[in-house]
């Protein structure tokens, strides 16, 4: 289970990365990396504009669901190595204190100091 793990988490870095990249290299609203780009460019110039649009926005959207499923998987593969336990965590801390049973709090034989007023 933990080599399928490492593999699903290179993976999701890889696709990560391609994802970033993908975004950075599409021509927005105002221009974009695209245009500084040879190889992008080209690739405009041979499938035609609008062709490398379509193509950079189905491959944006294929690869978002491909984070989102790995994402998924990963938390399962890894839940399930864990065994399914989940533990609530408060400040860094896990709470494993057994319930207690509910006793009147000890009543003090002697009552509290009074502070002298001089």
């Amino acid at each position: 289970m933990g080599f399928l793990l490492g593999v699903l988490i290179f993976l999701l870095v890889v696709d990560a990365l391609l994802l970033t990249l993908l975004v950075l290299i599409q021509q927005g609203k105002g221009g974009g990396l695209a245009t500084d780009i040879q190889g992008v460019a080209q690739a405009s110039q041979i499938l035609g504009v609008r062709h490398a649009a379509d193509f950079a926005e189905k491959a944006t959207w294929t690869l978002f669901g491909g984070l989102v499923v790995l994402t998924l998987l990963i938390h399962a593969v890894h839940s399930s190595m864990k065994g399914g336990e989940i533990k609530t965590r408060t400040a860094g801390m896990v709470e494993t204190l057994p319930p207690t049973q509910s006793q009147p709090a000890p009543t003090p034989s002697q009552p509290p100091a009074q502070p002298s007023s001089k």
